[in-house]
């Protein structure tokens, strides 16, 4: 991935894959909603830019965890996101706060 960026991962096709498998009444408009609407609320905030960008991306990825098990879809999610963030080359600290 060229840089972690919101617009960049919402158009990530492995990422994409599974938030579409774990979908029951949510979809792909929610996790959007979610990602806009956090970051308004942190913007509003005081907060710098780059954190307002990492709640938006850990806002698209919030159900991620849906694709294996709704019950505990946080904890898998954060796991999940650890490994795609990862492989995408984030620095650990933006790692840290995405999945937190």
């Amino acid at each position: 991935m060229k840089k972690l960026t919101y617009e960049n991962i919402a158009h990530a096709k492995e990422l994409n894959v599974y938030l579409e498998q774990g979908y029951t009444d949510h979809s792909q408009k929610h996790t959007a909603k979610v990602a806009v609407t956090a970051g308004k609320i942190l913007k509003k905030l005081g907060y710098d830019a780059h954190m307002v960008e990492l709640v938006r991306i850990a806002g698209y990825m919030h159900d991620l965890g849906n694709s294996i098990n709704r019950v505990d879809h946080a904890h898998t999610g954060a796991l999940m996101a650890f490994h795609f963030l990862l492989d995408w080359g984030a620095p650990p600290e933006d790692i840290a706060a995405i999945i937190s």
